[in-house]
């Protein structure tokens, strides 16, 4: 069971003291719902994310008030295109994932999840060239994570420690420059880098970094509850 150690000892110094961190079962939920959908087969018609459908067309008004257009706007992140596009997802999002719910919490870890989720379909649909292009995949939601990750401080596991921490924090920036690069470049027709949903990162991305601000650094700040210490006393509450 993963313990974080903090509390203030005699001398001012630290003292040991064990405090369970938040079990990651919601990360672990999504991921486990996500394979499950894979092997299920769902059909991604069913649930990917058709940016015309929402913004509309020159033949299409939008939004349709059908529940496939809200099926799809929270949906799409169930639906993989093959076993590569899932296992690269879950990978990351199992590592990202489980350190944001364990020092966020659960609820906090879902609003950033759910957050990325719909900002990056928007997203991808605002600047899409083919609005009747669905948007699959966690990507975008994952990249929410990524963007809260720097306001993250790991207590427990391997990245409590500062340089596997700062490896993690320096890929994220260059993932996000590089999907920068990739908007800002136009990408030929028919490159397998323009199937990719860079608008859907970049969404996720600017969600996650300023609501993970709000969310986690307001834990972060919030006092701890427990009676307060009498003065000149050496004892917990």
């Amino acid at each position: 069971m993963a313990l974080a150690l903090d509390r203030q000892g005699r001398g001012g110094g630290r003292e040991p003291v064990a405090a369970m961190a938040v079990p990651p079962y919601a990360n672990r939920t999504v991921i486990l719902v996500c394979v499950l959908a894979f092997v299920l087969r769902l059909p991604p018609e069913s649930f990917a994310f058709v940016p015309a459908y929402f913004f509309g067309t020159v033949e299409l008004a939008g939004p349709l008030p059908t529940g496939a257009l809200w099926r799809g706007l929270f949906g799409h992140v169930l639906i993989h295109g093959d076993l590569t596009h899932l296992l690269s997802n879950m990978a990351v999002l199992w590592l990202l994932g489980d350190v944001v719910e364990r020092e966020a919490g659960h609820l906090r870890y879902l609003m950033l999840f759910l957050a990325g989720t719909v900002a990056a379909a928007l997203t991808e649909g605002l600047l899409a060239v083919d609005r009747m292009a669905p948007l699959i995949g966690a990507s975008g939601a994952i990249c929410a994570l990524m963007g809260a990750f720097p306001w993250i401080r790991p207590r427990v596991g391997l990245l409590s420690r500062r340089l596997p921490r700062r490896l993690v924090q320096g890929a994220i920036l260059a993932f996000a420059l590089l999907n920068a690069a990739m908007m800002l470049v136009p990408l030929k027709a028919g490159s397998p880098l323009a199937e990719v949903g860079w608008g859907a990162h970049a969404g996720g991305l600017a969600a996650g970094l300023l609501l993970g601000a709000v969310l986690i650094i307001s834990k972060r700040d919030r006092p701890k509850r427990g009676r307060p210490r009498r003065e000149g006393s050496n004892r917990g509450p």
